[in-house]
């Protein structure tokens, strides 16, 4: 059986207001000439290990695969994340506005650590008195490639549009509350689709 929910992480407004704080006080302490010359300016006193964390995935996904005339048929429950990592914002100052380009977005997909999350139901054999037996490597193999054609279902099901979206109205919250002024946020790389699909290849079997 195949089961999905999506989990909207709210320690976003927490993470989001408490940065944006600390991006407007190194603004206004900055001189005047540096605030109308932000254009190649990034955000360098944020650690890389924070992140704007939207949405998680956490799905059980079928696997039927084979190799020569060995097949397998299991079930791995996946957890997918899409995340942006604010050390990549970009900003710049236009009159009183400020301007933030949301960074492209980082999407990681890994097998759940819960008991049971990888279970083989069936292997066999096209040839008769033939092992069915999968080494670990092989399976760990199988596995890898699931997880690559599941980054571009979360893709093609609009997962990572939608996650731009809320970054996209977050940070612009987020941000006019800290500074008071005008923000606009926009979503310049409008990446919906994955590296895999870009360059045709990939998808789920």
């Amino acid at each position: 059986m195949k089961t999905i929910r999506v989990v909207l992480v709210s320690a976003i407004v927490i993470i989001v207001g408490a940065i944006a704080a600390g991006i407007y006080v190194k603004w206004k302490s900055s001189p005047e000439v540096s605030r109308t010359r932000m254009e190649d300016a990034k955000i360098t006193d944020i650690s890389p290990m924070l992140q704007l964390c939207s949405v998680e995935m956490v799905e059980d996904v079928p696997i039927k695969a084979h190799i020569g005339s060995r097949h397998i048929f299991a079930k791995v429950t996946l957890v997918g994340n899409i995340s942006f990592d604010l050390n990549d914002i970009q900003m710049s100052q236009t009159g009183d506005t400020l301007r933030v380009s949301l960074p492209k977005e980082i999407v990681e997909v890994m097998e759940s650590t819960e008991p049971g999350s990888y279970q083989v139901i069936d292997t066999w054999n096209d040839r008769m008195l033939r092992s069915s037996h999968f080494t670990t490597a092989e399976e760990n193999a199988i596995k890898a490639k699931v997880k690559s054609n599941y980054v571009n279902s979360i893709y093609r099901r609009g997962y990572v549009k939608r996650a731009r979206e809320e970054a996209v109205e977050n940070l612009t919250a987020m941000l006019r509350a800290a500074t008071g002024q005008p923000v606009i946020v926009t979503d310049n790389l409008n990446t919906h689709t994955s590296p895999e699909e870009r360059n045709s290849v990939g998808g789920m079997p």
